[in-house]
């Protein structure tokens, strides 16, 4: 899930990825009972930038193993891969031999009865819940059955200046942890030399991760997916109170130019802005949590890919499931490629290697605190409020619309597009 050309997140169909690779062929020549001992593994998946770029440099050295089935990214936008599973998923017939999904995906595909579980699969196999973070793994888990196998985490997270931080709340990440009532204070100690507290360069991101540790919900007691309710009106009632008071990046400034220039203390983004990050020189910065509400319930908004297949009517041979299997367990302790670009392993196997555990968003595995706090939203609703969220926020903000009126203008715009 990807904002402009720099974001990616969980809930949603998040990679709008541009499709760098050519569509070549829909299913593996491998498929079938009647397949040969060599073949290749096509996976789609929602990829782009430099994540395609390193996902595809971790498959070419897989393939130089000389393994009995090689993999093939088939890379293409997010909507694009959505229609292309569901139409071929339907039919039985095109299908690739896995596909990369978002986290709220796999319960959707798995409720139209289009999923295959890997169960019998994975019998005996490392491919188990022991090998992975918990919450990645169980957000596979769906009717007693594991029908996705983890990926990549991407986590909203918190960049900050060391030196700012210093400056102007020297005590704040004394237990690792800058909650709102920090944020606050610090914003009124460097409001006077133009140095804002904190940012909201995507808003439905802080909303969430506030919303949650507020307590908020996203079902209510009859089941219904409800973000008209008092939480939500407070949680961003919080950031309005920010805003007004100057401590937040204003509207119409690019946020990440702000922070890459030392102009913000708290800057609230995600895993992937790594990559861009890397290359500030002016000073030095940091990576932990999220903004938090409550130090006794830490909350950290994540989004875990899972690798699904789909139902063919023609058979998996043996060696194409055994292929399949071989590749997802070479990939447990060599995914350092992959997440250098900005995201976390979900295989607790990289935390064995040293490379990985110097990258900055290392943490959320490393500290067992940061990997009890992950929380994977994986609700079918997340993904239209998100975007109607997004179109609002501002109004909000900046006063131009009323906080409780617009609440009840999105849950009208997600009920319609769900069919509530």
């Amino acid at each position: 899930m990807k904002k402009g050309k720099t974001k990616a997140f969980w809930g949603t169909a998040v990679l709008t990825a541009a499709g760098l690779l050519a569509l070549a062929g829909c299913s593996s020549s491998s498929s079938g009972t009647s397949n040969p001992k060599n073949g290749t593994i096509t996976i789609w998946a929602a990829f782009s930038g430099p994540d395609l770029k390193n996902y595809q440099s971790t498959i070419d050295n897989y393939n130089k193993t000389n393994p009995s089935y090689k993999v093939k990214v088939v890379a293409m936008k997010a909507d694009t891969l959505k229609s292309k599973l569901t139409t071929a998923g339907k039919s039985g017939e095109g299908l690739p031999d896995m596909a990369e999904l978002a986290s709220e995906q796999l319960p959707y595909y798995k409720d139209l009865g289009l999923l295959d579980n890997w169960d019998s699969m994975i019998k005996d196999s490392n491919l188990k819940e022991s090998n992975y973070v918990p919450a990645a793994w169980k957000i596979g888990t769906l009717s007693g059955k594991q029908y996705g196998i983890p990926d990549k985490m991407d986590t909203w997270t918190m960049y900050y200046n060391k030196t700012l931080v210093n400056k102007y709340a020297p005590h704040a990440l004394d237990d690792g942890i800058v909650t709102y009532k920090e944020v606050e204070e610090a914003g009124a100690a460097a409001k006077g030399d133009g140095i804002y507290a904190t940012s909201n360069d995507w808003g439905s991101q802080n909303f969430m991760n506030l919303y949650l540790q507020m307590g908020g919900t996203w079902r209510n007691s009859s089941g219904k997916f409800n973000i008209d309710n008092a939480t939500a009106q407070k949680a961003w009632g919080e950031w309005q109170s920010l805003y007004n008071d100057g401590y937040v990046v204003p509207n119409g400034q690019d946020a990440t130019k702000a922070f890459m220039n030392g102009k913000v203390i708290f800057n609230p983004e995600g895993t992937w802005m790594l990559n861009q990050y890397q290359g500030i020189t002016g000073f030095d910065w940091g990576e932990t949590l999220t903004l938090q509400w409550d130090t006794n319930n830490v909350i950290q908004c994540s989004g875990a890919g899972q690798y699904a297949i789909f139902k063919e009517k023609s058979a998996r041979s043996e060696n194409l499931q055994k292929g399949m299997v071989a590749f997802l367990s070479w990939l447990q302790s060599n995914q350092l490629k992959i997440v250098q670009s900005g995201a976390n392993p979900t295989s607790l196997a990289m935390l064995n290697n040293a490379d990985y555990k110097k990258l900055p968003q290392s943490f959320l595995l490393s500290d067992s605190k940061a990997q009890k706090a992950l929380k994977i939203n994986t609700d079918a609703g997340i993904s239209p409020f998100m975007t109607t969220f997004d179109a609002k926020n501002w109004d909000m903000l900046t006063g131009k619309a009323s906080i409780p009126d617009t609440f009840n203008q999105i849950q009208q715009t997600v009920d319609a597009q769900m069919g509530n």
